[in-house]
């Protein structure tokens, strides 16, 4: 049972969304209550505990703001989701940083149900409250960054301009730099220096240019201390390389803006466990640096998660589309019952062959051990085409590209 609490001095609002959502709740196995003031809300609150919280900014007596400010506080694990009509700017700039998502009213059913059904749905990914708590935990609340929306915002138009996307870039001065680092690397294979960012947005597209603006913005997000065996800039770049692969192996189609933002996403657990759990991550680092073993074997030792997962229930509270959540969630070890090669597997794949396209093949893997599952890739139908994406790797790992291999390399969709 999923509890999920709704915030409105608006009763009319309330019933209606009460109407729309009867016949969901039921299914989805959710219990709703509604409340129409602050006051009631925290009492509400101390009574139960609740997963997911609707707060409308604009209320008298105690603000959406300010109700937010105090279910942080007292309940920082709490998804919190912002409801706002015509509000005034001030409650609205007051209110938004609090809140892990935004939704306009007066909302679309549909949406209102999507969004509810993923909120709910964050707990099978990160299941220890402590860890939930711990990713939301800041001075500053993440929400999704600023950078990363306004060009969500501005592709709603048909119409947008490259030069309008490379203009926000712009604003940006590390996103700017990583966008053109990126585009003059070998990955690229590019026959001339690409010096503007209008030319670099041109040249990688709008799917790309979104992964590095939210790859660099989460990376100021959650700033860590020195740690051995870790760097930033490196953990970029391997995102990166295994996110190009990715969406190689992948081929084209809807797949392939989902694969290249989670991959360019997948280890942002890793900045959280930096920055929230230092020493205990420094722990996980030197183990997996000393005895050649996967990180994330470590993590669950010591955290009883992956950086895998506390990413992608970040990426899930941001409410970004599932399949990058999922792909985040689940991008380190292939699921058991998996019947097709997807986001997340590619990321799996190509996460290995970038650290080493001859990484071994085993038809078990022990624990510990650094290979890809031949019983997986048999399962999901690929790996006949596993001579290849080494080939790709070795390629893309030199500096060498070819556009005119990408659909027969790519895995049967």
């Amino acid at each position: 049972m999923r509890r999920i609490l709704f915030v409105d001095d608006d009763e009319l609002l309330l019933r209606s969304i009460e109407r729309v959502l009867r016949r969901h709740a039921q299914d989805a196995s959710w219990e709703l209550t509604f409340v129409t003031d602050g006051e009631t809300a925290l009492a509400r609150l101390e009574e139960t505990a609740f997963d997911v919280v609707l707060v409308d900014s604009d209320m008298p007596r105690m603000s959406g703001g300010a109700l937010l400010q105090r279910i942080r506080e007292l309940y920082p694990g709490l998804v919190r989701i912002l409801l706002s009509g015509h509000t005034s700017l001030e409650n609205l700039r007051t209110a938004l940083p609090l809140a892990h998502q935004f939704i306009a009213k007066p909302c679309d059913g549909q949406l209102l149900k999507s969004t509810l059904d993923n909120a709910c749905g964050l707990r099978g990914i990160l299941s220890r409250p402590e860890l939930r708590q711990m990713v939301s935990s800041s001075n500053e609340l993440p929400s999704a960054p600023r950078t990363y929306v306004e060009i969500s915002n501005a592709l709603h138009n048909p119409h947008v301009s490259t030069r309008a996307i490379a203009e926000i870039v712009e604003k940006d001065i590390a996103v700017s730099a990583r966008v053109l680092a990126l585009v003059t690397s070998g990955f690229y294979g590019l026959p001339r220096q690409v010096g503007s960012i209008g030319a670099a947005v041109a040249f990688l597209g709008v799917e790309v240019i979104k992964a590095i603006v939210l790859s660099v913005e989460v990376t100021k997000m959650f700033p860590s201390p020195q740690l051995p065996n870790f760097s930033i800039d490196a953990l970029q770049r391997r995102s990166s390389a295994a996110a190009l692969l990715a969406k190689r192996l992948i081929g084209p189609g809807s797949v392939g803006e989902p694969v290249l933002i989670a991959g360019m996403l997948q280890d942002i657990g890793q900045l959280i466990f930096a920055a929230r759990a230092s020493q205990r991550f420094a722990i996980a680092l030197s183990t997996s640096s000393r005895s050649k073993s996967p990180l994330f074997e470590a993590e669950l030792e010591l955290f009883g998660a992956t950086h895998a997962e506390l990413g992608g229930y970040l990426l899930g509270l941001w409410g970004l589309p599932p399949k990058i959540v999922d792909a985040v969630a689940h991008h380190l070890e292939p699921v058991a019952d998996a019947r097709s090669f997807d986001a997340a597997g590619a990321l799996y794949v190509a996460n290995l062959l970038s650290e080493n396209p001859d990484v071994p093949l085993l038809e078990e893997v022990p624990a510990r051990t650094i290979a890809l599952d031949a019983t997986y890739l048999r399962a999901v139908g690929v790996l006949n085409h596993l001579a290849d994406w080494r080939k790709l790797a070795r390629d893309l790992a030199s500096g060498g590209s070819s556009s005119s291999g990408a659909k027969r390399l790519a895995a049967p969709a």
